[in-house]
């Protein structure tokens, strides 16, 4: 006789709703804690060579105890290393963090870990997400559970349910719930590609996307594009790197940056390419995280939009008519006109049917 259990059966139901924004994925952590009798269960978004670590999500934890957690392990913790080397690939680590014998510059780290009673033992699942980034699924228990091995059932449900929600949500963006703006969604985690020349035109390896790059690259605070598709009001670092690579200068594999800001938490990578008898370039990677704000900042931010404009944007996304959005926003019907031709202009789109679906994928 075989007896087949069904313990994670619910593991798929709450993994789709905090992909898809109907709960946050704190929640259904705590849900999938007494699965597998975890003391805490914490989810992180690591950034490309985990220069850059965001919390997703926690149970049984201090979250600013977690947060400084993710502020050092990534510099430092061995596991790690060994995730970059199979990064399309899902990874598990079940070993202790240890103290190594020199700790180098990372003493500070060592002395806070120990005060601070941050869990040292702990098994982890690193899954690969879309572009540069990463997740990755702490589950923390008492040593010597004598149900370890169950853990690896959890993983492997964990992986396959995980991939398949992030394909399917980016095989058909609307999918997800438009009424949730929850933090942690993978619709917020993308990524992008352009080419760039030594006269700073771009052009995007993916035709495809190509009109959305006009509006995304402002909002990762790398740069903005002008009516000739030149990049303008660059950050100078990332300015700095473009220059760099197209000198050849070192390192010649390619650098890297991150940045945060208020409407998203950036990581570039910045690779040379074979020269030509035409304008050097150089090749830029994008991963970003779209902070769960209003959307009106996200419209002043990706489309350059003022505050009025932005909120009359966000008006027309819940109503049908323009006088409605008007009566709304308590101002006159033709100085919502005015607007909407303003927003018009800014965007370059001519019909309104584009211009809600334009702000639906960024709000």
């Amino acid at each position: 006789m075989i007896v087949l259990s069904n313990r994670f059966d619910r593991l798929d139901e709450l993994i789709a709703d905090a992909a898809r924004g109907h709960c946050t994925w704190s929640d259904s952590l705590a849900a999938m804690a007494p699965m597998i009798a975890a003391d805490g269960l914490s989810m992180d978004l690591i950034f490309g060579d985990n220069r850059m670590v965001r919390s997703l999500g926690t149970v049984g934890f201090d979250p600013t105890m977690v947060q400084a957690y993710a502020d050092h392990y990534h510099r430092i913790d061995p596991r790690i290393i060994y995730a970059q080397r199979y990064a399309s690939h899902g990874v598990i680590f079940d070993e202790e963090l240890r103290r190594p014998d020199d700790p180098d510059d990372h003493e500070e780290f060592w002395e806070w870990l120990e005060s601070s009673s941050a869990p040292t033992e702990a098994s982890m699942l690193v899954m690969p997400c879309v572009g540069d980034a990463r997740i990755g699924l702490a589950v923390h228990r008492q040593k010597g559970r004598a149900d370890h091995t169950d853990i690896v059932q959890f993983y492997q449900r964990f992986y396959d349910k995980f991939n398949a929600i992030n394909q399917a949500l980016r095989r058909r963006p609307g999918a997800a719930d438009a009424r949730s703006n929850l933090p942690g969604q993978l619709q917020h985690i993308d990524c992008f590609s352009i080419v760039v020349d030594e006269d700073m035109q771009i052009s995007s390896p993916s035709p495809d996307r190509a009109p959305m790059i006009r509006f995304t690259l402002p909002l990762t605070g790398l740069a903005r594009l002008d009516e000739d598709g030149v990049l303008a009001d660059m950050l100078p670092d990332f300015q700095s790197a473009l220059v760099a690579m197209m000198q050849n200068a070192f390192p010649q594999q390619g650098m890297d940056l991150t940045l945060k800001t208020g409407l998203a938490d950036t990581m570039a990578r910045v690779v040379p390419l074979p020269q030509t008898s035409g304008p050097r370039s150089v090749e830029v990677h994008v991963t970003y995280m779209k902070h769960a704000l209003d959307a009106v900042k996200v419209f002043m931010g990706a489309l350059g939009l003022t505050r009025r404009q932005a909120e009359l944007l966000d008006v027309l996304r819940r109503v049908d008519a323009l006088e409605e959005a008007a009566a709304l926003m308590s101002i006159s019907r033709n100085t919502a006109r005015v607007f909407l031709a303003q927003i018009f202009e800014r965007t370059g789109i001519r019909r309104k049917v584009d211009l809600l679906r334009l702000a639906d994928q960024f709000a």
